[in-house]
């Protein structure tokens, strides 16, 4: 058999080969999948594409289950372990899982592309811009929680968390450059806080060993309940107004505490690098400052380690 690099052959029968290659497990498809250089935007694209060519082949993503069994063992991991069925089942993700799919499609489906370029150079300028304000906004968060001002940190925090929510699908339009993603009707960004809330944290913290260690399983949860029903809303508008209750002016300052604002920041931060870390490296430098900031608030290095 011809080797799947001779470039004698044609395209179709280069991916052939190599699927034959794969199949036989004498080409690793985990080593295929990250085979772009670090650094390379471009690259990265094209290995995700060819990637999911492949993994739609049923005997391929058997043979990468395969492998992921073999490297959850060699690093000492229980690949047969039922701790994230029950960790799923406690925080109601059969429920919450598929109503997540369905926002999400939906949001991919009748809302307008967030990239405009007509090439690829554009389009990643694009990107960046839009990853670089939300990481902007989450390092604004951090530096008023270090400045005593809990109810701003609090709702930048929210903030964060809502254009995480918006941005979930801007990896699939780079992706997906030369088809640009359906649009029904005359579509606007999406508005509703309670959607953005849902689809950020639910894509980031239904299953996350991280999160829950950092934040404890019970507050996960409370999170989740939040995001799902107004609650994380309600705090959104608490961090701004003042209100009245009994005849009495409550402030911002005396609603959202200092637990909350730390609560609230290390969520965003978390789902930040979970969502919109899409590429290694950019989840590396994500994932760096948050735990550079948990680490600033006196959080131990058993909980922020990266294990």
């Amino acid at each position: 058999m011809k080797e799947a690099s001779d470039s004698s052959l044609e395209p179709r029968d280069t991916f052939e080969t190599l699927v034959g290659d794969i199949v036989a497990g004498r080409v690793s498809i985990m080593d295929v999948m990250r085979s772009a250089p670090a650094g390379d935007y471009f690259a990265f694209v094209q290995q995700l594409r060819l990637s999911r060519m492949l993994i739609a082949d049923r005997r391929v993503l058997d043979r990468l289950t395969i492998e992921m069994r073999e490297k959850m063992i060699e690093a000492g991991v229980n690949p047969d372990n039922r701790d994230i069925g029950k960790e799923l089942s406690r925080k109601d993700g059969a429920r919450r899982f598929p109503r997540l799919l369905e926002e999400r499609s939906n949001a991919i489906n009748t809302q307008p592309s967030l990239l405009t370029g007509t090439t690829f150079e554009t389009r990643l300028e694009q990107y960046k811009t839009l990853i670089s304000y939300v990481e902007k906004l989450w390092s604004d968060a951090c530096q008023l929680f270090h400045r005593g001002n809990f109810p701003i940190a609090a709702f930048l925090s929210i903030l964060v968390i809502e254009e995480v929510g918006k941005l979930t699908r801007l990896a699939e339009e780079l992706i997906y450059l030369d088809e640009p993603l359906p649009i029904a009707g005359n579509p606007s960004v999406e508005k509703n806080h309670r959607k953005k809330h849902f689809i950020s944290v639910m894509s980031g913290a239904l299953i996350n060993a991280r999160l829950d260690r950092i934040l404890g399983k019970n507050t996960v949860q409370r999170v989740l309940h939040e995001a799902e029903s107004d609650e994380l809303e309600k705090t959104r508008q608490q961090c701004l107004y003042i209100d009245i209750e009994s005849g009495r002016a409550i402030t911002p300052a005396a609603r959202i505490t200092e637990l909350r604002a730390r609560e609230l920041t290390i969520l965003a931060g978390e789902l930040m690098a979970e969502i919109l870390g899409h590429f290694p490296w950019e989840f590396q430098r994500m994932i760096e400052n948050v735990v550079s900031f948990e680490r600033s608030i006196g959080l131990s290095e058993k909980k922020i380690s990266r294990r």
